[in-house]
């Protein structure tokens, strides 16, 4: 998916839930969201604040400011993103009130027109959990949430239900990202524990392939190598792999339902388990 349609499927996102939301009663913004600690309108307001600091970040950066605000240093860990959502989205949420949705428009639609006017997308832009990034990887970044966010709010307390299809085509790629934005090492491994992904066969047409190596306190994801033997395979369709991966649904518990399959080497050793996997990479 090229640059262009991208920003497209940004607009086209951000609109889908606007007009969901505003469709519905008011009452239906205080409904419980796949984010435990969030209601919907909450995810709501996290959605706008993102494309509020988007934007931002993409105009320092068109002005050659690519490194960090004055005052703030980069959130080097899961834990310092969770901790500064917890305490800024229900603030945004409480501020805007009943002008949640307006905003919500207002903000998606001034980051639509920056994104439509821009033209290098190799511009380094300020990410406060990943550092200076490239533009295009920022419009990466909105498109995962965006998509993640919507199935929460969709999915409210059931967690039932699929991704977007269009926005698992996009974010499949991209995923990869989510690994280096969640990754909570721990002490070193004696032996790497390594794990094949073989994602596809979904109607969305989405494939990936690729080895994730965890040595504990860091990790390395490359292409499938006949030189290397996982002790763990996954394979599954790209809406089961990526509602595992980003956390909304438990490896084991997918296993069990039959929406993922995983085979495993006789000798596998211990710490390769989708319990570990999951523990490594747990989500934001």
């Amino acid at each position: 998916m090229d640059d262009a349609a991208k920003v497209a499927l940004v607009k086209r996102l951000a609109g889908d839930v606007h007009r969901r939301l505003s469709a519905g009663p008011a009452e239906a913004l205080n409904g419980p969201s796949a984010c435990s600690e969030w209601d919907v309108g909450t995810v709501a307001a996290h959605l706008a604040g993102g494309a509020v600091r988007q934007r931002e970040a993409m105009l320092r950066g068109l002005a050659g400011e690519g490194g960090p605000p004055e005052g703030e240093s980069r959130q080097a860990t899961p834990d310092q993103v969770q901790q500064a959502n917890a305490a800024s989205n229900p603030q945004l949420r409480h501020e805007w009130g009943d002008a949640l949705l307006d905003n919500f428009k207002d903000w998606y639609e001034a980051l639509d027109a920056t994104l439509r006017g821009w033209t290098d997308w190799s511009i380094g832009c300020w990410h406060r959990r990943r550092g200076t990034i490239s533009a295009s990887s920022y419009v990466d970044l909105r498109i995962q949430e965006l998509v993640i966010h919507d199935w929460d709010m969709r999915a409210g307390d059931t967690g039932q239900g699929d991704l977007d299809g269009e926005g698992i085509v996009a974010l499949l790629p991209a995923s990869e990202m989510w690994y280096q934005l969640c990754f909570r090492p721990t002490a070193p491994l004696t032996t790497p524990a390594v794990y094949r992904f073989d994602i596809g066969g979904g109607p969305e047409g989405a494939t990936l392939q690729h080895d994730v190596v965890v040595t504990g306190d860091s990790f390395t994801i490359s292409e499938c190598s006949p030189e290397r033997t996982p002790e763990l395979t996954v394979r599954a369709d790209a809406n089961a792999y990526l509602l595992c991966l980003y956390n909304r649904q438990d490896w084991n518990a997918a296993k069990r339902a039959g929406r993922i399959r995983v085979s495993q080497t006789p000798d596998t050793i211990a710490h390769v388990s989708l319990r570990n996997l999951g523990r490594w990479f747990g989500g934001l």
